[in-house]
């Protein structure tokens, strides 16, 4: 049955072809885009600080032990520097570049001189350095508090 000169059939292949004209090219806008978007906004991993740990009440004059763990999350090994400091005191409490296997953690543990202090919250910095393409950086950092007496 034809209408308007066009059969049905003749009107769907139109209708098909048309469709296919203007969604084709757009389909391959959006997948170079989302493709692109996709690739940028991929977080990379790296290192991570697992824990700091450290008491929350020490008394002044004695030694702190500051316990730090930090893993890495990449299949591969890497070498980063943890340094742990006192922003309260300005003091570097330690510092060193480690190397880790593949998917491992390592402890690490400094003595912190608590000499010549006043009675207060002192705050206690992790941080490593972020590895090369690393843009997942909001675990490479970590602070606790310990409060200082006599």
């Amino acid at each position: 049955m034809k209408v308007n000169g066009f059969t049905k059939d003749e009107k769907i292949i139109c209708l098909f072809i048309l469709f296919m004209g203007i969604l084709h090219p757009m389909k391959t806008v959006y997948s170079n885009s989302s493709a692109e978007k996709k690739k940028a906004e991929t977080p990379i991993t790296g290192v991570t600080i697992v824990s700091l740990d450290a008491p929350l009440r020490a008394s002044i004059g004695r030694k702190v032990n500051i316990e730090v763990v930090i893993g890495n999350e990449r299949a591969t090994k890497a070498t980063t520097i943890l340094t742990v400091t006192c922003p309260t005191t300005k003091q570097q409490i330690g510092r060193e570049a480690e190397t880790l296997a593949s998917l491992s953690s390592q402890k690490i543990t400094y003595s912190w001189n608590t000499d010549g202090l006043k009675e207060g919250t002192y705050v206690i910095r992790a941080e490593l350095e972020k590895l090369p393409d690393e843009t997942v950086l909001d675990d490479n950092v970590r602070q606790i508090e310990i409060l200082m007496q006599r």
